[in-house]
């Protein structure tokens, strides 16, 4: 008898009898949104298993009012460039002049005749011999040096200029007299340089402003889609993070790791639950493929199962009754009150 009864419990907790394998819907009035999905669809046809793996399809559905998205984007462009231009010029003038000068002998004076032997008529002829006179020898030097400097500079909001002007002047002078022959030289060494350095700031800057709006018209109904997992795993299992949950569904790969529901989940006591966002494609190939195989990353070690056939029947015919229509977003309570409220209004 007490074999019976272990035995009882067990096929009525591996064999979800209870569930409901085809689908349920129910709404939930806090968060506003009605779930519709499966529980119990057990992927393997065993009666008495030890690890119990079934796999639900799942939909949230939630109405969406008018949200508009404002996205205002300023990019600003600064770009600062400085252009230099500096001319160094240097000019050297130099001069060097000899002068020779030969000057004429300069003849001396005249003797005095007496007063008392002078003649009214011509000069007495006489032999004497008449000494050339010459200047004593000199000699003289000058020597200038002289410099100027001159620096300038301007400054506008997108201009330094800025000048350096130097100047120097060697005057070297020699000079020399002897003997009626005086000698001059002359030496004249100018050297210029004149530095001219502009810099000119050009700023360019660029400011685009881009705005995006997105409206989502009101009263639209949005949906998230889950895949339901219920699974009594071995002691020593536990599920990994990240992609736990690995199908091939005619030899596709799909990896998913677990979601959040938009409501409050609960899973079913004993089996270790869990939900994962899925896209709706992936609903709709595992109710039409002919080969998938579930494998639950754990820890350590993993649990894998092949989905029967029966198991598949069950997801397409939970898309055929709940997809195939869009559901009625309102609490059954107000359904009900909406259709008592004119019987009461009639009785007063």
């Amino acid at each position: 008898m007490k074999f019976l009864g272990i035995f009882l419990s067990a096929i009525l907790l591996a064999g979800c009898s209870g569930a409901h394998k085809k689908g349920t819907s129910k709404f939930d009035d806090y968060d506003a949104l009605q779930v519709d999905q499966m529980v119990g669809n057990k992927v393997s046809s065993g009666v008495i298993q030890k690890t119990i793996v079934c796999l639900n399809a799942r939909r949230e559905s939630r109405r969406v009012t008018a949200i508009t998205n404002i996205s205002v984007v300023q990019v600003t462009n600064q770009t600062v460039t400085a252009v230099t231009n500096q001319t160094v010029s240097v000019a050297t003038n130099f001069l060097f002049t000899v002068m020779t000068n030969l000057a004429p002998l300069t003849p001396g004076p005249l003797p005095a005749p007496g007063a008392e032997n002078a003649v009214a008529t011509s000069p007495p002829e006489t032999n004497a011999v008449l000494a050339a006179t010459n200047t004593g020898p000199a000699l003289s030097t000058n020597v200038t040096v002289s410099l100027a400097a001159n620096q300038s500079a301007t400054t506008s909001p997108n201009q330094t200029a800025a000048n350096s002007q130097l100047v120097r002047t060697i005057n070297n002078q020699f000079t020399t007299s002897s003997n009626n022959l005086t000698i001059a030289v002359m030496t004249n060494l100018i050297v210029s340089a004149d530095t001219n350095q502009t810099v000119n700031y050009v700023t360019n800057s660029s400011i685009a402003s881009i705005t995006n709006i997105v409206i989502t018209p009101t009263n639209l109904l949005a949906y998230d889609y889950f895949l339901y997992t219920e699974m009594t795993p071995p002691a020593d299992f536990t599920l990994a993070s990240g992609e736990s949950l690995i199908l091939l569904v005619d030899g596709v790969r799909y990896g998913f790791a677990q979601g959040q529901s938009g409501t409050a989940f609960v899973g079913r006591r004993n089996f270790m639950s869990g939900l994962y966002r899925v896209p709706p494609e992936v609903l709709v190939a595992i109710a039409n493929a002919k080969d998938v195989r579930i494998r639950f990353k754990g820890v350590n070690s993993v649990v894998e199962r092949t989905m029967n056939d029966s198991s598949k029947q069950n997801f397409k015919t939970f898309l055929v009754r709940y997809f195939s229509t869009e559901p009625t977003l309102e609490s059954p309570k107000k359904k009900m009150a909406t259709a008592v409220a004119p019987a009461e209004v009639a009785t007063r």
